[in-house]
């Protein structure tokens, strides 16, 4: 009997990417949800460094919807709306009876990502299409308007979070709306209201032990100065071995050496929106990128490589928190 034919060094190379590759289509979610693609205007804020934006967002909802829905609303990363994060995320909400909007707020400006410059596209303008998706669910008249929650991972986690402080709420121009949940995954701790004010809507903070991204001591932290200011109905999960964007299954973590890495800045966010870092230097809100530049931006980060049991228990999680808050 011949022996079998040496298989070539480059294809051994790639062996372990198609593994991975089999591994993340094996464990992504398996949905009946029907999806609608739609576009509103954002919440544009004249004089503001936003401009007037159709944003295209697509909207996943149950195979047989029982209307009036609960619905999530899903802020992208600054990897862009993935599959296996995003899409993921809308396609067990739906399979869950929860309506789920997936906001692209990256190609309703042409743009792709902004990790490695994260200039491209700010939380501002993220949260302004989170806001104006909002207020596009509770007009469509399909969804239950005290039901309807905002979450996202990274950058979108930030928007998750930010949406529930007064400050933002008054600076959006939308106090007369609430978020009725907050889920922020991953999201950047570093820079934070000094203001503890909220609309009181339940958090679902969770946060990688491992992320090298952002800093989940300080988003922990930052929790507690919440729960000790009367915003108690925060819950917060630290998953053990988890890297930033664990959503994407894999054998390894993979590095970014492009990617920018904001985990070392820290700096308070002043109501007037000026900033106040923790040596007392302080500048004006457009300052954020040069200062950053200047004294704590570093570039590569590492994410991914997560697990399908960890990726499973993060929904389940996600889920059950939901169903706790009437979703």
């Amino acid at each position: 009997m011949s022996p079998a034919p040496a298989i070539p060094l480059s294809i051994q190379r790639l062996i372990p990417l198609f593994a991975w590759l089999l591994l993340v289509a094996s464990t992504g979610a398996t949905s009946a949800a029907k999806i609608e693609n739609v576009t509103f205007a954002t919440n544009f804020i004249a004089k503001s460094h936003e401009s007037k934006v159709q944003v295209q967002a697509k909207l996943y909802l149950p195979d047989a919807p029982k209307f009036p829905l609960a619905a999530m609303i899903i802020s992208p990363s600054s990897g862009g709306v993935l599959e296996a994060r995003e899409i993921y995320y809308a396609s067990e909400l739906a399979n869950a009876g929860i309506a789920a909007l997936v906001i692209d707020s990256f190609a309703s400006r042409g743009l792709t990502k902004s990790s490695h410059d994260q200039t491209l596209l700010g939380v501002w303008q993220s949260g302004n299409d989170a806001v104006a998706g909002l207020r596009w669910l509770i007009a469509d008249g399909r969804f239950n308007p005290d039901r309807i929650g905002v979450m996202g991972v990274s950058k979108g986690g930030v928007v998750a979070m930010r949406t529930t402080f007064d400050l933002w709420r008054r600076a959006m121009r939308y106090s007369d709306v609430a978020f009725a949940a907050h889920v922020p995954i991953s999201p950047d701790c570093g820079h934070v209201f000094r203001s503890v004010r909220t609309n009181g809507a339940p958090m679902f903070l969770m946060l990688g032990e491992k992320d090298d991204s952002v800093s989940t001591p300080w988003c922990v932290e930052y929790a507690q100065t919440l729960r000790a200011a009367g915003h108690t109905n925060i819950e917060v999960k630290v998953y053990k071995g988890a890297q930033h964007g664990w959503e994407a299954i894999g054998p390894k973590p993979l590095f970014d050496a492009k990617a920018q890495n904001h985990s070392r800045c820290r700096a308070l966010i002043e109501d007037d929106g000026s900033f106040t870092a923790p040596d007392g230097t302080k500048f004006a809100a457009g300052g954020w990128n040069a200062w950053a530049q200047q004294t704590c931006r570093t570039l590569g980060t590492y994410c991914c490589g997560g697990t399908a049991d960890l990726k499973r228990q993060a929904t389940a999680d996600m889920i059950a928190f939901l169903r706790k808050n009437g979703f």
